[in-house]
């Protein structure tokens, strides 16, 4: 591969350290998050939890949530169970608790809502852009199974963090179109290398050079990944005011969440920042017991 600059990405002055641990219990989980955060002069607090896909509705040909309790034909919801399981919902509940858990004790705590609004949406028909768009405007309220959750907490709309996209959630589609033009600032400053895929071809990669001197791929052939897009929402975090952040990721996605954390602390020279990233299911399981079956892990980025 021919670098498309000479210079290396320049060194963040942020130390970041990680620190993983496994649980095999719902209790577990929840005590090792507490103790995590007992560590934490705690003020303001983000948790991201209840993210969804979208998926096309196989009667209305619209976009709709990829939560199984908002399903209105039998088979849209073998389809989205088959697919996520229970994690949107589960994740949502074990996030309104939390936040809950820590109304009094922080000054600001609040939930974030991530929507996947680009791997299950169509190439063919409409525009993809129409059917996001489409979507978004008439997300006014969130999922009716969000809402019965945020009322058994206590807790109401009002502790949704915004975006500056959306009044209720984060669109990925958003964040990766963010992060491929900040990446072009770090290209020509020399934090990010532009590199060519193929000698004497004009498929290029924008990548991350750790110290340790490995390259993590951020946008392949004008494609970004998961990582770089989660890179762009701490950032976005950070900017709202928030220094400690709790993620539900699913399972399949820990890996560039993780990565996309550890970037964005470096690459954004973001200090003071807890991060915890934690993967309970994703991949269809229908139950907490299946869900733990396998372990969960939790890691603990610090800047």
């Amino acid at each position: 591969m021919t670098p498309q600059i000479p210079a290396s990405p320049a060194a963040s002055a942020v130390d970041v350290r990680r620190e993983s641990r496994y649980v095999d219990s719902e209790q577990e989980l929840r005590d090792v998050i507490a103790d995590e955060l007992s560590r934490v002069p705690l003020d303001k607090l983000v948790v991201m939890g209840g993210h969804f896909m979208l998926f096309q509705d196989e009667d209305s040909k619209r976009l709709v949530p990829g939560v199984v309790e908002e399903q209105s034909s039998d088979v849209m919801r073998r389809r989205v169970a088959g697919r996520v399981g229970i994690f949107p919902e589960y994740t949502w509940r074990l996030a309104a608790e939390l936040v809950r858990e820590h109304t009094e004790e922080c000054s600001d705590a609040r939930l974030l809502l991530l929507v996947n609004d680009w791997q299950y949406v169509p190439a063919d028909g409409r525009p993809a852009s129409a059917l996001r768009a489409e979507f978004f405007e008439g997300l006014t309220a969130l999922p009716a199974g969000y809402l019965r959750i945020l009322a058994q907490t206590g807790l109401g709309p009002e502790r949704i963090l915004p975006s500056r996209k959306h009044p209720l959630a984060f669109p990925e589609t958003w964040l990766k179109y963010r992060f491929q033009k900040t990446a072009d600032r770090f290209v020509k400053q020399g934090r990010l290398e532009k590199r060519f895929l193929a000698e004497g071809g004009t498929d290029t990669e924008v990548a991350f050079l750790d110290e340790d001197g490995n390259y993590t791929a951020l946008i392949s052939c004008g494609v970004t990944g998961c990582a770089g897009e989660i890179t762009e929402m701490v950032s976005e975090v950070y900017k709202a005011g928030y220094r400690t952040v709790v993620v539900f990721a699913p399972g399949e996605c820990l890996e560039p969440v993780r990565t996309g954390v550890q970037i964005a602390l470096n690459l954004y020279d973001l200090p003071g920042m807890v991060v915890l990233v934690t993967d309970p299911g994703g991949s269809g399981e229908g139950s907490a017991e299946e869900i733990f079956a396998g372990m969960v892990s939790v890691t603990t980025f610090r800047s």
